[in-house]
């Protein structure tokens, strides 16, 4: 008699124990046939089956992501879904998109300049990290740096999103085309009194090349020279500030246009105050310097050090 309630209990307890190996069979079961079924919805080619997809897998197909010399394909949910180490975050992702874009196909109401710039808007940099995490072993020049610094700092904002410059990531990689322009010769007027060698440097040949004087960014050469002891490097006429609202002119370096360059969006977008002004960056000129002596009124030298880079008959010259 002591041992029915015992039996009574398991008996109790039997249905629940079996329902749930039972749902742990069919989870384990569901599992397995949701693992078998990824592989052949997560390829290029199950994408490219809805003709809306045609163009964006060709064009993939000529990208770096496709074909590059390490021999790594980066396949469609390697960039559009989550990591698949995060697995719920992924299959939901798959499964939302997959049902979204199936609707569509079937109603064509499929929008791909929309899907583009949704892309474009909502790409996380954490997924492209995953493979280009040398981002500052990277960059050829200090401008990408300093971009690419800011998107590791602030993962969270828009402006720095690799997305954001690097917005071709399918077809081939080109270079902007730059329009070739007749420049005029340059007229530095009395610069090279003193600087001697400015002709000879980088950034100096970029403008002398587009016909900007010295006295466009760095003022009246002349009153510069009355003002000897006064003069200080690196803006020695203009202000910083004064020397950016030189730059970006509608003619020479329009801001518009720059807001949108890879180098510049720190700057528009103030993240770092260490390169606040156009000349952190640029125009270091490095021009030598000599010092002589003139006469003020006549506008001639009283003594020079044997160096002669106008013709004479000047006015200028020794």
């Amino acid at each position: 008699m002591g041992d029915q309630p015992k039996a009574k209990g398991r008996k109790r307890r039997r249905p629940y124990l079996i329902g749930f190996l039972l749902a742990m069979a069919l989870g384990l079961g569901g599992f397995l046939v949701l693992e078998a079924a990824m592989g052949p919805l997560s390829t290029a080619e199950f994408c490219a089956s809805c003709h809306e997809m045609n163009e964006v897998v060709e064009s993939w197909k000529q990208s770096p992501h496709h074909t590059n010399a390490s021999g790594v394909r980066v396949t469609c949910v390697a960039c559009h879904l989550p990591p698949r180490e995060n697995y719920v975050a992924h299959v939901t992702a798959k499964a939302w998109t997959g049902t979204k874009d199936v609707w569509q196909h079937y109603l064509g109401s499929y929008d791909a300049d929309a899907a583009r710039q949704h892309v474009r808007r909502t790409l996380p940099s954490q997924r492209c990290v995953r493979c280009h995490g040398n981002l500052l072993g990277q960059p050829s020049s200090v401008p990408v740096a300093i971009v690419h610094q800011a998107s590791l700092d602030q993962p969270g904002n828009a402006h720095y999103r690799c997305v954001a410059c690097h917005d071709s990531l399918h077809g081939p990689k080109k270079a902007p085309a730059r329009e070739a322009k007749p420049y005029p010769e340059a007229d530095n007027s009395y610069c090279y009194v003193c600087h001697l060698n400015f002709q000879a440097e980088e950034f100096a040949n970029v403008h002398l090349a587009a016909g900007i004087s010295c006295d466009r960014c760095h003022g009246i050469s002349e009153a510069h020279m009355d003002d000897e002891e006064g003069l200080h490097a690196p803006d020695i006429m203009f202000a910083k500030a004064k020397v950016n609202a030189s730059c970006m002119t509608a003619d020479c370096h329009p801001k518009e246009g720059m807001a949108q360059e890879i180098g510049h969006r720190p700057f528009f977008a103030e993240a770092t105050p260490q390169h606040a002004h156009c000349t952190d960056c640029h125009g270091k000129h490095k021009v030598d310097v000599r010092h002589r002596q003139w006469d003020k009124e006549t506008r001639k030298l009283i003594w020079t050090d044997g160096v002669r880079l106008k013709p004479e008959g000047d006015g200028m010259g020794m």
